[in-house]
């Protein structure tokens, strides 16, 4: 199968020229990894980074030809692997390889290069079939010995061969991948999962999948279906299966793209997390375990906490609201989801916007630099006036600036 005449301008130059050099030495290249899945798929625009894996010649000779090219860096002198950067554009050469399984851990592999392996037998090392794709280079020759294309057409995530159980982090990858691309696993690849343990893993690598599969699917329900059939439940059991978890997940994934970055991480971990069961302290010792990152630790309970504020006939409510989460946004796209209800965000984004509090918290009214400047010494009255004139603006007492100031210099003379 040849890929389309226009692939050829996503593919830069440089590298076909490298190709076409490799293929006069006698040797054979191959551009694999996600790229190939994605020029089929037509997500492809411009990659800035390749992985090209190189056959039939040795790495001497390998180099040589690179050099022509700019300064080549051997990064992974046990995998073979050879930095090239050109222009911004960042490529990986390496040698086909067999991995076995030599203890307990993501990175216990004894690995041996080998450039006479054949494109099938290298890629039965991989994954899942829509990863194990090659492109011969130059002549863009899509190589497809697991008919990857097939099951990436049927919307089928299947693992390559039994090897595929010497990586516990393969189920996570499975998870990540199921909602990047609407996957649903094959049969034979979950029951394979289930008897695996991910106990090996590194918290950092779990959560890698997690922000993958919350941050990047195009629909995370599909990516939680994997979930709960290969049973990582278990594992993960401060996520509640209860009710409409993938609607959640899928709906705030249609917001996710058009917030902040910080924001978006709040608003997934927060939906992931979100159902009745997930307690706060359970939301907590989820964060702490796996995704222990500090501002996530602090929004996302004050988040799914502040819901219970989201009550649009009271002003009150809503400032606090707006307080514990920074303001309405989030919680009226959280609770939106969770309800199935896009009214409770448009009413929501229209009385934030006129109370001014949609995407920031409400500020006080009255501050210490103007309780200085009306006369007061700095001491623990300071704190204790701007405290109650801020509780009395959320609940509604004093309405303004104007209102503030004037509570204020009304207690400064029956402070002792």
């Amino acid at each position: 199968m040849k890929f389309r005449a226009q692939k050829e301008h996503l593919i830069p130059e440089k590298l076909l020229k490298i190709a076409k050099e490799i293929r006069a030495a006698g040797g054979r290249a191959f551009l694999v990894g996600g790229v190939v899945r994605d020029f089929l798929l037509e997500e492809s625009n411009e990659a800035r980074d390749f992985d090209i894996e190189v056959y039939s010649i040795n790495q001497e000779k390998l180099l040589e030809i690179l050099s022509r090219h700019g300064k080549p860096n051997l990064i992974g002198k046990v995998f073979g692997v050879i930095h090239l950067a050109r222009h911004g554009i960042h490529y990986d050469f390496s040698f086909p390889r067999t991995e076995s399984k030599t203890g307990v851990g993501h990175r216990a592999f004894d690995v041996q290069t080998n450039p006479n392996l054949s494109f099938e037998e290298a890629a039965k090392r991989r994954d899942f079939t829509i990863n194990a794709m090659g492109m011969e280079l130059p002549n863009l020759e899509l190589v497809d010995p697991y008919n990857g294309s097939k099951d990436l057409e049927n919307k089928i995530l299947r693992h390559v061969s039994g090897a595929f159980a010497e990586d516990s982090l393969r189920v996570l990858r499975g998870v990540q991948f199921a909602a990047r691309f609407e996957l649903k696993a094959a049969k034979e690849t979950i029951e394979l999962c289930k008897t695996l343990s991910l106990t090996d893993l590194s918290r950092e690598r779990i959560e890698e999948e997690f922000r993958k599969w919350l941050l990047k699917g195009a629909k995370p329900s599909c990516g939680l279906e994997f979930f709960c059939e290969v049973g990582l439940q278990k594992m993960f059991p401060e996520i509640s299966l209860e009710g409409n978890l993938g609607n959640i997940l899928d709906s705030l994934a249609k917001h996710r793209d058009k917030l902040a970055s910080q924001d978006a991480e709040a608003i997934m971990f927060a939906g992931l997390l979100c159902l009745p069961s997930a307690k706060n302290a359970r939301v907590l010792d989820f964060l702490k375990r796996w995704v222990p990152v500090n501002f996530l630790l602090k929004k996302v309970p004050a988040l799914l906490s502040s819901l219970s504020l989201l009550n649009l006939s009271n002003e009150n409510d809503l400032r606090k609201c707006a307080l514990k989460a920074g303001g309405l946004k989030l919680p009226a796209i959280l609770q939106s989801a969770i309800k199935s209800n896009a009214e409770i965000y448009n009413e929501a984004k229209k009385i934030g916007k006129e109370m001014q509090i949609w995407t920031s918290a409400p500020e006080p009214f009255i501050t210490g630099q103007m309780l200085l400047d009306m006369g007061l010494k700095p001491g623990p009255q300071l704190g204790q006036i701007i405290k109650q004139v801020f509780e009395m603006q959320l609940n509604g007492e004093i309405k303004n600036k104007e209102e503030a100031v004037s509570f204020a210099n009304a207690t400064l003379p029956l402070l002792p």
